[in-house]
C-alpha cells in the first residue's frame, strides 16, 4: 500500500539517532540530501523551541530501545519549520526505525497512497513486527507482511477491515472475550494517549489456531489535537505464553498432587539463606503459613528435644560426606498443641563442583498413624505370644513344681534318714533356683528385671561354659574356645552372660544332631557408626565392645525362620521341647546390656550369632562371689528391722529369717500401714521392703515418707517385677536392691552388707 499520500518519512538510525538511511520524503520534509544526512543526528533537526525535556525523554528511548512517540517542531528547508509527529520502535539491538508525519499541512491519504516509493515500502516490509495504520474510524489503511502473516489474512482482505469485523476474536491475558472498545486501536482513539504492552489472544478465523501478541498503539493528532490515524506495532509472543501456560498448568498440578498427599514438601537453600515450608508443612504441625519463621532453621526449633541431637548430628554427617547424595532420617516434631508427630523424612542433596552442599530439598511424612498401627499391631503379638506361653513355660515351670512338691511330701512324710532329708531339701531348693533363673530370664527379655552388671573376664567364662559344654553334650560334637589370652573385660550381668552362651550353645546342640563343631571365639572391636567390617552388624553401635561369637557347624536356617529367630515364642521345635524364648531372650541381654545381637545363618552352612556387648570401665568392680548356700548359724544382733511386703505368704518367710538372723521385726502389709506402723516405733535401723504393692503407695513412695523424718535410714528393696519404678531411687549412692526370688543366705548377705558395723 503507498505511504507517500501519509506523510510518513521513514528514517533508520542508530540507538544515539544517527541517522543511517532514510527515504525520499524524509529528504524533501528535511530538505538535506542523503550526504547531508549521514552527517546528522535526529534530535538535531528538532528546533530549540521544543520542550528540553521532551527531547531529552525520546533520546533516552532512543539509547535504551523503547518504543516512544511525541510531536516535535523541526527545521525544514531553508528557513521553514514543520510540526512532526515522531514514533520510534527497536528494530534489533543496534538499530531504530523512526517514522514522521508532517502533521502541519497533511495531506488527504485517499488521494495519496498510490505514490511511496518502493524503497519506502522495503523499509516497511523488513520490520519483524507487525505493524498496521488505522484511520480514526478503525479502519486499516497498511498492514506490513508480518502483520497479514501474524493475524492470519492477506493483504488485499485486510485493507479497510474494521474493529467490529468478526475475524477479530482478541481476548485478554486471562484468555476472557475482549470488549471491542477495549482493542488498542480503540483505546488510543478514545483516550488519545499511546497504549503500551497490552497483551492479547486471538484465535485466527484462518486456520484456528490460537497467537498470542503484545501491541503498542500510537494515536497521531493534526494540529488541533484530534487522533486522526492510529499506528499499532504488535510482536508474537505465543511461545513465551504458551511456556507460561505450561508452567501454570505444571505448578497447578503439583499443588492438586501435593493437597491429596500426605507428604509436606520443604526446600533449604544454604547458599542464598532462604527456606521454603509448603503449606502442608505447617499444617502437619498445627500453624498456619507464616506463623514460623521462615528460616533455614526454623524446622529444627520444632524437633522433639529428645530427637534433636541426634537428627542435627545425622544430618551433618549426611551434609559433609560428599558421597551422600539423598538421605532418610526417622524423628519426632512437637506439634504446636504440643503432643508428637512422627516423621519420616526425605531428602536430595545439591553439591557445588567441590562436594560442599548447597541447597537440600524433600518432603516429611507423617507417620503418626502407622506408628500407632504398628505398636497395636506388636501389642497383638504379644497377647497371642502369652498364649503360646503356657504351653512352654508352663510346662517347664510343672516339672519344676512336681520336684518341689514330691520332696516337700517325702520329708513330711519323714522319708528315710539325716542324709535322705537333706538330698531332698536340695533337690527341692535346686528346682526353684531353676524356677528363679526361668523367671530371671524371662524378665531379661522383656527388659524389666533389673541386670547387676559388673566386670566380666570374657575369656575366663567362655572357658567356663565350655567345659559345662564338654560334660552334657554329645561327644560326637566338638567344642572349641577360640580368644586372646589377654582382652579387655566387658560390663554386663555375668550369670546372664553365662545363660545366653547357654541357650546359643544349646541350640547350636539341636542344629547338629549327626555332630559337628562349635567355636566360641572373641576379639576386641572398635566400632564406628557404619563399620568397615562385614563380618560385624554394629547396629549404629560406637565405641570399645568385645565381640563374642557363636558358630556351629549345623544345618543352618532358611531365611523364613531367620527373619521370625529373635521373636519371642517361636520356634521350629516340637511341643513341650522349647518355648521359642532362647534367642529371644539372649537378644533382650544384648540390648538391655547396651550391645546388639545378630545371626548369619544359611541352610547347610551353619549358624553364627554375634554378641556385641560395651567394654568395662577400668572403675568398674569385678564380679562378687556369689553367697554361701547355707545361712549363718543364729546369731544375736540388736538392730530393729520395718518389714513391709503384702505377699502374707513372703512375708512370714522373711520374718522368720530375719528373726533368726538376731534382728528385731516390725512388719505391715502395704505402705500406708508401714508409715502408721512407723510414727509409733522409736528405733527402725532398716527398712526392707516390696516395691509394688496395694493401696496406692509403691516402695519408693514409703521410702520417701519415712525418709522426711529419718533422712539417714538404709533401705533394701525387694523385687521380682518393678518395671521402671527404680529408675530415680538407682541413681542413689546407697541404693540397695534384692531380687526375687532370693534365698535365705543372699539376704542375709544382703542385710550384712548394708549394717555391717553392728554384725557379730
Amino acid at each position: 500500500m503507498p505511504l507517500a499520500g501519509l506523510g510518513l518519512a521513514l528514517v533508520s538510525t542508530g540507538p544515539d539517532g544517527s541517522i543511517r538511511s532514510a527515504n525520499s520524503l524524509f529528504g524533501s520534509l528535511t530538505g538535506l540530501s542523503r550526504a547531508q544526512q549521514a552527517n546528522r543526528t535526529l534530535q538535531s533537526l528538532f528546533a530549540d523551541d521544543n520542550d528540553p525535556l521532551l527531547v531529552k525523554s525520546f533520546v533516552a528511548a532512543l539509547q535504551s530501545g523503547h518504543v516512544d512517540a511525541a510531536e516535535f517542531l523541526c527545521q525544514g528547508p531553508g528557513e521553514t519549520r514543520f510540526w512532526a509527529d515522531v514514533t520510534a520502535t527497536p528494530r534489533g539491538a543496534d538499530e531504530r526505525l523512526v517514522i514522521i508525519r508532517d502533521v502541519t499541512a497533511r495531506r488527504a491519504a485517499d488521494t495519496a497512497l498510490g505514490k511511496i516509493p518502493s524503497h519506502d515500502r522495503l523499509l516497511m516490509e523488513r520490520v519483524q513486527a507487525g505493524i498496521v495504520i488505522h484511520k480514526a474510524s478503525t479502519e486499516i489503511l497498511y498492514a506490513n507482511a508480518k502483520a497479514t502473516e501474524l493475524l492470519g489474512v492477506t493483504h488485499h482482505t485486510v485493507l479497510g477491515a474494521v474493529n467490529t469485523d468478526p475475524r477479530w476474536n482478541f481476548v485478554d491475558e486471562h484468555g476472557q472475550t475482549l470488549p471491542i472498545d477495549e482493542y488498542p486501536v480503540g483505546r488510543a482513539v478514545r483516550t488519545r494517549e499511546v497504549v503500551r504492552h497490552q497483551l492479547l489472544g486471538l484465535r485466527r478465523d484462518s486456520d484456528g489456531k490460537e497467537i498470542w501478541i503484545l501491541c503498542n498503539a500510537y494515536p497521531v493528532t493534526d494540529a488541533s489535537g484530534e487522533v486522526t490515524e492510529v499506528v499499532v506495532s504488535f510482536n508474537d509472543v505465543t511461545k513465551l505464553k504458551q511456556a507460561e501456560q505450561a508452567l501454570q498448568r505444571s505448578e497447578e498440578r503439583l499443588q492438586l498432587i501435593l493437597r491429596g498427599s500426605s507428604d509436606a514438601p520443604w526446600d533449604n537453600d544454604f547458599e542464598h539463606g532462604e527456606a521454603y515450608y509448603s503449606p502442608r508443612w505447617y499444617e502437619m504441625l498445627g500453624y498456619v503459613p507464616g506463623e514460623l519463621q521462615d528460616d533455614p532453621d526454623a524446622w529444627s526449633h520444632v524437633i522433639h528435644p529428645e530427637d534433636r541431637p541426634r537428627v542435627l548430628a545425622e544430618l551433618q554427617r549426611y551434609l559433609d560426606d560428599p558421597t551422600v547424595d539423598a538421605y532418610e532420617i526417622e524423628f519426632r516434631f512437637v506439634h504446636k498443641t504440643g503432643r508428637a508427630v512422627y516423621a519420616l523424612s526425605r531428602a536430595v542433596i545439591l553439591r557445588d563442583a567441590e562436594g560442599r552442599a548447597r541447597r537440600v530439598a524433600g518432603t516429611n511424612s507423617d507417620i503418626t498413624e502407622r506408628r500407632a498401627l504398628e505398636l497395636r499391631l506388636r501389642q497383638s503379638q504379644k497377647m497371642e505370644a502369652i498364649g503360646q506361653l503356657a504351653g512352654g513355660v508352663a510346662h517347664d515351670f510343672n516339672n519344676l513344681l512336681a520336684v518341689i512338691n514330691g520332696n516337700l511330701e517325702l520329708l513330711r512324710q519323714g522319708v528315710g534318714g539325716p542324709e535322705e532329708a537333706a538330698e531332698l531339701v536340695r533337690d527341692a531348693l535346686a528346682a526353684a533356683d531353676r524356677g528363679a533363673k526361668l523367671t530371671r530370664r524371662l524378665l531379661a527379655f522383656s527388659r524389666q528385671e533389673r541386670l547387676e552388671p559388673t566386670a566380666v573376664t570374657v575369656v575366663d567364662t567362655l572357658h567356663g561354659v565350655a567345659s559345662i559344654l564338654r560334660r552334657v553334650i554329645s561327644a560326637t560334637i566338638k567344642v572349641d574356645v577360640d580368644c586372646p589370652s589377654e582382652m579387655p573385660q566387658v560390663l554386663v550381668d555375668p550369670g546372664l552372660l553365662e545363660n545366653a552362651l547357654l541357650n546359643l550353645a544349646i541350640n547350636a546342640r539341636d542344629a547338629m544332631p549327626d555332630g559337628g563343631q562349635l567355636t566360641l571365639s572373641a576379639r576386641a572391636v572398635e566400632l564406628r557408626a557404619t563399620s568397615d567390617d562385614p563380618g560385624t552388624d554394629s547396629g549404629g553401635l560406637t565405641g570399645s565392645y568385645v565381640q563374642i561369637n557363636v558358630r556351629d557347624t549345623g544345618v543352618g536356617m532358611p531365611e523364613e525362620v531367620l527373619a521370625h529367630a529373635t521373636e519371642p515364642f517361636y520356634t521350629t521345635k516340637p511341643v513341650g521341647q522349647g518355648t521359642g524364648l532362647g534367642l529371644a531372650m539372649v537378644y533382650g541381654f544384648a540390648r538391655q546390656s547396651g550391645g546388639e545381637m545378630s545371626i548369619a545363618s544359611s541352610p547347610g552352612a551353619g549358624t553364627t550369632v554375634t554378641l556385641l556387648l560395651p567394654v568395662a570401665p577400668k572403675s568398674a568392680t569385678s564380679a562378687a562371689a556369689p553367697p554361701r548356700d547355707e545361712p549363718a548359724p543364729p546369731r544375736t544382733r540388736e538392730e530393729t528391722v520395718l518389714l513391709v511386703e503384702d505377699d502374707h505368704s513372703v512375708r512370714r518367710t522373711c520374718i522368720r529369717a530375719l528373726q533368726r538372723m538376731g534382728f528385731t521385726v516390725h512388719d505391715a502389709e502395704d505402705g500406708p500401714s508401714a508409715l502408721r506402723l512407723a510414727s509409733t516405733l522409736p528405733r527402725i535401723d532398716l527398712v526392707l521392703t516390696d516395691v509394688i504393692m496395694p493401696g496406692g503407695m509403691s516402695g519408693p513412695d514409703l521410702v520417701s515418707a519415712i525418709r522426711s523424718g529419718r533422712p539417714d535410714i538404709p533401705v533394701i528393696y525387694m523385687s521380682g517385677y518393678h518395671a521402671d519404678i527404680l529408675d530415680a531411687e538407682s541413681t542413689r549412692a546407697d541404693f540397695h536392691l534384692l531380687n526375687k526370688p532370693f534365698t535365705i543366705a543372699m539376704l542375709q548377705a544382703a542385710m550384712d552388707r548394708v549394717l555391717p558395723r553392728l554384725a557379730t
